[in-house]
C-alpha cells in the first residue's frame, strides 16, 4: 500500500489520478504563474487530523504545505515541484468556536473565511478589522500565516497587532497553544509572533484568539484629487496632525484605476467630471452622530484647500460603500487588464516621489508603454507599485522581470524600505529577500526553520532555500 494510501486514513484525501482537476484548482496560484501540481490534497476536519498527518509525512519525509483560501499573492500557498507535495487544505476546519463580548476576543479555527466571521460578529455589534479585497474568500489561518495588512492598518493596526493566542501544529505532530485570551503576557519571548508571517514554514496554525472590536457606526469618507505626488504627502502629513479623530484608512489612488474600472465593468463612470493624476480615498471614525465632528473635519479640510484640485464627501452610507468598493475592486480589474509584474513596497514617505521618479525613468529606457497601476496605503507607506504589459504587446512581458526587479530593489534598498509590506516572500520573491537582506538575518531565519522543521516538511522551497 502506498504512503498516499495510508494517509487516506487519518482524514478526506484527494489524489491527483481520482481528480487532476480537482488537484489543478487548488495548486494554480491566484495570479496564476506557478503551475506545478500537487500529489494531493487532504482536507482535514479539525486539529487532530492535522497532528496524526504531521506526524505520518515527518516519519515518512512527505513535504506538506498548508493551505486557506489560496489567494496569497506570492504563491505561498502552492506547490513549487510537480507531483511531490502534499497541499493541507483547512476550509472544512471552519468553526467559529466562541465569542467573547466581555474580554473583545473570538476563538476560531483557521479555516474560517474572514467575511463570515464579520458577519456573525456584526450580529453582536462588533468587528474584525482586517478588510482587503480578498476578505470574502482568505481564511484565518492564511491571513495570520501572512500577517495580512488591509486598508484599516492605520487604525488597527496589521493582523499581527491582533493576535492574543495562537494553536500550532508544529513539524513533528505536537501541538503547541501560544498566549491567551489576556492583552497583557510579558512572560519571555513572544513566540506566538515568530508564527504570524512566517508563510507556514514554522509550523501549522489550526485555531487563534483574535482581537475584535465594536462596531463604528458613524464614519466621515471623502475623495480628493491632487495634482501631482508632493501635494498628496503634504495632505496626509498635515491632515493626519490637525485630526483628532481616528483616520483608519488612507489609500492613494492614480487615475489609471479609474480607467482600468471602466474598462472592466466595474463602474460606469469616475466620481470625478475631471481627471488628475491622482486620488485619496480617507476614512475617518467619528463614532458619533454629531454635526460638530463633521464641522471640525470640514474646517481643516477647507484650510488644506490649496493642495487638492477637487473633493467630494460621502453623503451617505451607499455613497461610502461605493468609494471603498472602487478600491476593492482595483486589483480584480488590474488581473483582467493583461499580465502583471507587481511589487508590493514599502517606502518612507519623504522619499517616495523620487522613489517613483527614478523607478519610471530607468524602467521605461527597458520597455516603454508599461501601464503604471501605483496605488496603495500611502497612510503606512505601502504601495503596490504594479506594472501591467503595454496594450497589445506581443513579446513575453516577464522576460523583462529580471531587469525590473534590479530597478525596483535598488531604490527600495537605497531608501531603506521593504520588498514586501503585506504579501509575504513565497516562492516569487525569494530572489529579492536574499539580495536585500542582511547574511546574518537571513541565517537566523533559516536556524530557526532548521530548529523547528529540521527534516524541511512545512512549505520548503518558499522564504529562502534550505
Amino acid at each position: 500500500m502506498s504512503k498516499i494510501e495510508n494517509l487516506k486514513k487519518i482524514c478526506h484525501l484527494v489524489k491527483i489520478e481520482d481528480d487532476e482537476n480537482l488537484i489543478k484548482k487548488y495548486s494554480l496560484d491566484w495570479r496564476k504563474r506557478i503551475y506545478n501540481k500537487a500529489l494531493c490534497v487532504v482536507f482535514p476536519k479539525n486539529e487532530e487530523e492535522v497532528s496524526r498527518i504531521l506526524k505520518f509525512c515527518n516519519k515518512n519525509n512527505l513535504k506538506v504545505i498548508p493551505q486557506g483560501g489560496n489567494t496569497n499573492l506570492v504563491a505561498s500557498a502552492s506547490p513549487s515541484l510537480d507531483k511531490k507535495e502534499i497541499i493541507i487544505n483547512f476550509e472544512k476546519m471552519n468553526n467559529i468556536n466562541e465569542i467573547d463580548i466581555i474580554n473583545k476576543c473570538v476563538d476560531v479555527d483557521s479555516g474560517v473565511i474572514v467575511d463570515n466571521l464579520n458577519q456573525e460578529l456584526k450580529k453582536k455589534d462588533f468587528f474584525f478589522p482586517l478588510e482587503m479585497a480578498s476578505t470574502g474568500s482568505s481564511q484565518i489561518g492564511g491571513v495570520v500565516s501572512t500577517n495580512a495588512g488591509g486598508v484599516n492598518v492605520l487604525r488597527y493596526g496589521s493582523v499581527r497587532n491582533n493576535i492574543l493566542a495562537l494553536n500550532v501544529v508544529l513539524a513533528t505532530g505536537d501541538i503547541i497553544k501560544l498566549g491567551s485570551k489576556v492583552i497583557k503576557d510579558n512572560t519571555g519571548f513572544n513566540i506566538k509572533d515568530l508564527f504570524c508571517g512566517s508563510e507556514g514554514t514554522l509550523g501549522i496554525i489550526t485555531k487563534a484568539i483574535l482581537r475584535i472590536f465594536p462596531k463604528v457606526n458613524n464614519t466621515y469618507d471623502f475623495f480628493a484629487a491632487f495634482e501631482n505626488l508632493s501635494d498628496v504627502i503634504f495632505f496626509y502629513s498635515e491632515i493626519s496632525k490637525k485630526i483628532k479623530f481616528p483616520i483608519v484608512g488612507f489609500e492613494m489612488i492614480p487615475h489609471l484605476s479609474f480607467e482600468l474600472c471602466k474598462k472592466h465593468d466595474f463602474i460606469k463612470k469616475s466620481f470625478f467630471k475631471k481627471e488628475y493624476p491622482y486620488y485619496i480615498l480617507v476614512k475617518i471614525d467619528v463614532d458619533f452622530s454629531s454635526i460638530k465632528a463633521s464641522e471640525t473635519i470640514e474646517n481643516e479640510l477647507a484650510n488644506l484647500s490649496n493642495f487638492y484640485q477637487d473633493l467630494i464627501v460621502a453623503q451617505n452610507k451607499q455613497q461610502s460603500n461605493d468609494f471603498w468598493k472602487f478600491r476593492e475592486d482595483l486589483t480584480e480589474a488590474q488581473k483582467l487588464e493583461g499580465k502583471l509584474i507587481g511589487f508590493d513596497v514599502s517606502i518612507p514617505l519623504n522619499y517616495l516621489n523620487n522613489f517613483f521618479d527614478t523607478c519610471q525613468k530607468q524602467i521605461d529606457k527597458i520597455l516603454p508603454n508599461i501601464k503604471y497601476h501605483t496605488f496603495g496605503h500611502l497612510g503606512d507607506s505601502n504601495i503596490h507599485y504594479n506594472l501591467i504589459e503595454p496594450s497589445g504587446f506581443q513579446d513575453d512581458f516577464y522576460h523583462y522581470e529580471k531587469e525590473i526587479k534590479f530597478i525596483i530593489n535598488s531604490q527600495i534598498k537605497k531608501y531603506e524600505g521593504s520588498i514586501s509590506a503585506e504579501h509575504g516572500i513565497g516562492i516569487l520573491k525569494k530572489d529579492d529577500l536574499i539580495k536585500t537582506k542582511s547574511s546574518l538575518e537571513i541565517n537566523m531565519m533559516k536556524n530557526i526553520k532548521k530548529m523547528l522543521d529540521p527534516k524541511n516538511i512545512l512549505n520548503s522551497n518558499k522564504i529562502f532555500d534550505i
